[in-house]
């Protein structure tokens, strides 16, 4: 055989063999994962998805009737269900939220929560300012009632008398507890003094202590005699003005459920506003649960 026929047919069979041994080791392509399988290469897929745009926000939470800044209000960014409280300046941030609408939801304590939309739609910081009005009150029941400016004005007086406590005072609660009428109500009362013997309490009268006043019996003479207190309803007198305590007033004809009130005064502690002719005698003041109410009770 000729000599260069040899050689480029031992040329020839290596180059075929480096070529084989060539495409049986694995592709050096950037990314491959693990070692290939035998006739196989693998590639790792490129990530296609887009980068999450991101946006921050901020805002204030302020008082709708005076832009007074709500301290420890509480926002809920609902889409990721996140929370901030507002500080003293009434500020709160959300840092890193993806653009697009979200909701948030205000609640602070006295005021009337709020839910909201806003709108991210670039990667910056966004402001809002929220105003939040008093939450209203439910009333339940409310009656109105109009009332002369003179009963006003005795109903506080009343009050103020109490206060001092110049007087006896029976409230409705001990009226309704006790029940009966007004003799039976002041019977064994302080300063209280029962007279007759009678069956009938219809029969007895009240006398106040030092419940005096001069009478002449005989033409010169003057002397002490024991009266009968002044009876008022309502700021108004029902006894007889004329009778200047010598005539007593039926007090069992005041019953215990009529009534919402009532103050009883000695000759020296008469309220000047009441005081007359009849003063050194006492006073009963009865105010009626037909008439305007004593202030603090229950109509």
């Amino acid at each position: 055989m000729n000599t260069n026929v040899c050689t480029k047919v031992s040329a020839l069979t290596w180059i075929v063999s480096g070529v084989l041994l060539f495409s049986a080791l694995p592709s050096p392509v950037a990314g491959a994962v693990g070692p290939a399988e035998p006739g196989r290469t693998e590639v790792a897929a490129l990530d296609s998805r887009p980068a999450v745009r991101e946006a921050n926000l901020l805002g204030y939470v302020r008082a709708l009737d005076n832009q007074r800044a709500i301290q420890g209000a509480t926002v809920l960014l609902e889409s990721t269900n996140t929370v901030a409280i507002t500080n003293e300046l009434g500020f709160f941030t959300f840092t890193n939220v993806p653009v697009g609408v979200h909701f948030l939801r205000i609640e602070a304590p006295g005021f009337e929560e709020r839910r909201m939309q806003v709108r991210l739609t670039e990667d910056q910081s966004y402001e809002t300012f929220i105003e939040m009005g008093p939450e209203p009150l439910e009333l339940q029941g409310l009656r109105v009632e109009v009332m002369p400016r003179r009963t006003f004005n005795q109903l506080r007086d009343l009050d103020i008398r109490m206060e001092r406590g110049f007087g006896d005072f029976i409230l409705r609660e001990e009226m309704e507890e006790r029940g009966g009428n007004l003799m039976t109500l002041i019977q064994g009362r302080p300063g209280v003094r029962i007279q007759g013997g009678g069956g009938q309490m219809s029969d007895r009268t009240v006398v106040l202590r030092r419940a005096q006043h001069i009478t002449s019996s005989t033409p010169g003479s003057v002397e002490l005699s024991a009266c009968y207190p002044a009876v008022f309803v309502d700021g108004r007198r029902f006894s007889r003005r004329s009778s200047l305590g010598d005539q007593p007033t039926d007090l069992t004809e005041f019953l215990a459920a009529d009534m919402d009130a009532v103050e009883v005064y000695a000759g020296s502690s008469v309220p000047a506003i009441i005081g007359g002719g009849d003063a050194a005698c006492g006073a009963i003041l009865i105010w009626s649960r037909r008439g305007p109410a004593r202030a603090g009770s229950n109509r």
